[in-house]
């Protein structure tokens, strides 16, 4: 009997794996980067590890950083009215499993509109088109959303939480620095 494993196409590993965001953006040809993250990575200075690498690179960038401790529809729906206003051609997301699951879902949500209801993402979503590029930046240990194919979304109107399990949505890159999380507080 065979096992299908999905796995990102590249992932860094180790002290100073977030230099390499710069060059998997420019090698992509990205210009436009919607970076995903939380109010506290920005205050405690994890998050600008990243945004300070992207500026010094001249690529431009949106921050968006609406996103709760367990994502709610709200906040996917709000991630991806920004994604699409600033026109982003991938994500930068930046935190634990809540950020990146977030952002699995504005990325399928922005290549597969038909799924604009986030509901209608729940179990094995059969979407056609793989997710606006994700690199996805860990700064916790534990989660591995920034290797797998599902995520969990809050539904705050129904009082319940769902998964949603899709191939399309694992990150293109993923970061493992361990810079990104021996700051945190």
């Amino acid at each position: 009997m065979s096992k299908r494993i999905i796995l990102n196409e590249t992932s860094y590993f180790g002290k100073g794996a977030i230099k390499e965001i710069i060059n998997e953006l420019q090698s992509r040809h990205f210009q436009k980067i919607l970076v995903t993250t939380g109010e506290d990575l920005l205050e405690f200075g994890v998050a600008t590890k990243v945004t300070d690498l992207l500026r010094d690179a001249g690529i431009n960038f949106e921050v968006y950083t609406d996103i709760k401790p367990n994502p709610t529809i709200e906040n996917i729906k709000n991630g991806v009215d920004v994604c699409k206003r600033f026109d982003a051609q991938a994500i930068v997301a930046i935190g634990g499993g809540s950020i990146i699951d977030a952002s699995k879902a504005i990325g399928i949500i922005m290549t597969n509109p038909e799924f604009s209801d986030v509901r209608s993402l729940e179990g094995l979503a059969e979407t056609k088109n793989k997710s606006l590029p994700i690199i996805a930046v860990s700064t916790t240990a534990g989660t591995a959303a920034e290797v797998t194919i599902n995520y969990v979304i809050t539904d705050v109107e129904k009082k319940r939480k769902f998964v949603c399990v899709d191939p399309h949505d694992i990150p293109v890159v993923a970061i493992v620095d361990p810079d990104m999380s021996a700051s945190m507080p």
